[in-house]
C-alpha cells in the first residue's frame, strides 16, 4: 500500500493535483508575450499554492541575463534587495537547484534553526517571510529560473502537497514560456515576411485560412481596389481551389475592364497558408472585329457596356432606351455569341 495522506493515497493526491493544475494550462500557453504570461501565472498559481507573496525569475540561456524578474505581494525594493544580497546565499534556492524540484525551509533546517539562518535574519524576517519555497524552471535539461512562494508566521508551513504542486506549476510555467517564445518568434518572422512582401513590385496576396487573415501588398491592393468586385472574385478563385484562374472585373474607368490572372498555391509545409500571385491587363471592352460582325450596332454598344460592368438600368440610361429593351437585346447577343451570362459575355469580348 502507498503512503496515506489524510485518508487519500499519495498517488491519488498527486494525480488529483496534476489534473487540477493542468486545467489551467490553456490560460498560460495562450498568453501573448512574457508580460501577459507573468500576470496570468500569478493569478492562476494563487488558486493552487496559497501564499501571501509570489515571485518568479527567468534568465536567457544564451546571454545569462535576466529575462523576467517579478514579485507579487512584496515590494520591488525587496526584489532588488534579494537579487543583491539574498540570491547568492539562499539555501532554499540551492536545495531546489540541487534536487531539481521544489524545496522549502523545512527541508533546510528545523524551524528554530531556520529562524536563525543569516538570510532570515538579514532579509526575510523584515518582510514577515516565515516560510519560503522555491521550484526550479527547467528547459532542455538546464535550470533557467525559479518560481518562489512565501508565507507569514500565521500561515502553515509548506508540506509535501505544496512542494508537489509547486513542482508541477514550474513545469507548466516553463511550457508556457516556450509557447510564448514560439509565438513571438513566429510573429517576428511574419512581420519580416510582410515587410518583404510590401517592398516587392509583384502583386502578392497571402491568405491565412487558419487565422482568418489576409495580407495584400501594395501592388496587389492597388490592383484589387481599382477593379470593382475583385476582392469577392479573389475569394471565389481561392475557395474554388483553382491553381490558376482568370478574373474579368469592371475597371474603375467607365469603358474598360481588368483581366486579372490569379495563380494560387498552398505552402507545402502549411497548407492553410495560400499564396496568390496576381497579374493584370486593362483592356478595352469593344468587341473584336470577328464578333463585331455578328452583332448589330445597338447590340455591339450594349455588349461593350456589359463587358465594362454596367447594369441594365445604367446601359438604358446611357443609350436612352428602356431596361426591357436592353434585356431583349441581351438575349439576342447571348444567342449569337454562344454565351449564357454577363460574365461569359465579358470573358468572350476580352479574350
Amino acid at each position: 500500500m502507498g503512503e496515506e495522506i489524510g485518508g487519500v493515497g499519495a498517488g491519488d493526491a498527486a494525480a488529483a493535483d496534476e489534473e487540477s493544475l493542468s486545467a489551467g494550462l490553456e490560460v498560460l500557453v495562450t498568453a501573448r508575450g512574457l508580460d501577459e504570461l507573468q500576470d496570468r501565472y500569478f493569478d492562476w498559481v494563487a488558486g493552487h499554492v496559497p501564499s501571501f507573496a509570489y515571485g518568479l525569475y527567468l534568465f536567457d540561456q544564451r546571454t545569462g541575463r535576466p529575462r523576467a524578474s517579478a514579485v507579487r505581494g512584496l515590494s520591488r525594493f525587496y526584489a532588488h534587495r534579494y537579487e543583491r544580497f539574498g540570491r547568492a546565499v539562499d539555501p532554499v534556492l540551492r536545495g531546489a537547484v540541487a534536487a531539481r524540484r521544489a524545496w522549502d525551509d523545512s527541508l533546510v533546517k528545523p524551524a528554530e534553526g531556520w529562524r536563525e539562518a543569516p538570510i532570515v535574519q538579514g532579509l526575510f524576517r523584515h518582510y514577515d517571510m516565515a516560510h519560503v519555497m522555491c521550484a526550479p524552471l527547467i528547459s532542455g535539461g538546464e535550470i533557467v529560473g525559479t518560481i518562489n512562494f512565501a508565507r507569514g508566521a500565521g500561515e502553515p508551513a509548506f508540506d509535501d502537497g505544496d512542494r508537489r504542486r509547486a513542482t508541477t506549476a514550474a513545469r507548466m510555467f516553463q511550457a508556457a514560456v516556450a509557447a510564448t517564445d514560439l509565438v513571438t518568434a513566429i510573429d517576428a518572422e511574419r512581420a519580416a515576411w510582410w515587410g518583404a512582401l510590401e517592398a516587392s513590385g509583384q502583386a502578392v496576396v497571402v491568405t491565412d485560412l487558419e487565422r482568418a487573415e489576409r495580407h495584400a501588398n501594395r501592388p496587389a491592393r492597388a490592383l484589387l481596389d481599382a477593379a470593382d468586385g475583385a476582392w469577392p472574385s479573389l475569394d471565389a478563385a481561392i475557395d474554388g481551389g483553382e491553381s490558376t484562374r482568370r478574373l474579368i472585373v469592371p475597371s474603375a474607368d467607365a469603358d474598360g475592364a481588368t483581366g486579372i490572372t490569379v495563380t494560387s498555391a498552398p505552402l507545402p509545409e502549411r497548407p492553410s497558408l495560400i499564396v496568390s500571385i496576381l497579374s493584370a491587363e486593362t483592356r478595352t471592352s469593344a468587341p473584336p472585329p470577328a464578333l463585331r460582325r455578328l452583332l448589330t450596332e445597338r447590340e455591339a454598344a450594349i455588349a461593350e457596356l456589359v463587358a465594362a460592368g454596367k447594369r441594365d438600368h445604367e446601359i438604358a440610361g446611357r443609350l436612352h432606351i428602356s431596361p426591357n429593351t436592353v434585356k431583349h437585346h441581351l438575349k439576342s447577343i447571348y444567342q449569337k455569341l454562344g454565351v449564357h451570362s454577363r460574365v461569359e459575355l465579358a470573358a468572350r469580348l476580352l479574350r
